[in-house]
């Protein structure tokens, strides 16, 4: 999905769901950020929208009209989901550091996770796809990985808390196995602590 297809779904959303600035959450966030994206967010026909303070009836209408097999991507072939915050894992804070998706003309069309905020997410994800999205992210420069400690190190005041040590550990194991250049040293120390406190 490129840029100027991420904003017409964003205007379909915004009307099929009736909310004014949706949120984006996943991958599409980095639209934000840079238009030089990874390979993997164009390939990506899928955008997460962050539904809040809608009914049920917004999000089935999203799912029915323009999400997966929907005739909308059939014809356009990408597509939108609606999520809440029971489906996905967010840093705490995460309101405060939204960042506005603009067009050419600097209107703001929808907020997006920040770009930490959004590997923390994919952390907790623990798909292999997201490990390789945080380190494309960090390889690239686009995302630092003291930030993302620190963000990550948020979830021990969740309900989540418990899969954070796991989802560490299997980030740790495929940056190892992937043969990363980044320094592993704070995300082992990180992942020590966390082993030596009581379970």
């Amino acid at each position: 999905m490129n840029k100027e297809q991420l904003l017409d779904l964003t205007e379909r959303v915004k009307l099929v769901a009736g909310v004014e600035l949706p949120v984006i959450v996943g991958s599409q966030s980095l639209y934000a950020i840079t238009s030089n994206v990874p390979d993997s967010v164009r390939r990506s026909v899928e955008c997460d929208f962050l539904l809040l303070a809608v009914g049920t009836p917004a999000f089935r209408a999203v799912i029915e009209q323009i999400g997966f097999a929907s005739s909308f991507q059939e014809t356009h072939g990408y597509y939108a989901d609606a999520v809440g915050l029971a489906t996905v894992v967010l840093a705490a804070g995460w309101q405060e550091r939204l960042v506005p998706l603009t067009d050419e003309e600097g209107k703001t069309h929808a907020y997006c996770l920040e770009v930490h905020d959004t590997c923390v997410s994919k952390l907790m994800a623990g798909r292999q796809k997201d490990f390789t999205f945080i380190k494309e992210l960090v390889d690239r420069g686009l995302a630092d990985i003291d930030v993302f400690i620190s963000r990550a190190e948020t979830i021990l005041d969740m309900p989540q808390s418990a899969a954070l040590l796991p989802r560490l550990e299997r980030l740790v194991d495929y940056l190892k196995s992937a043969r990363s250049s980044l320094d592993l040293r704070p995300l082992q120390r990180l992942v020590a602590d966390l082993q030596s406190r009581p379970r």
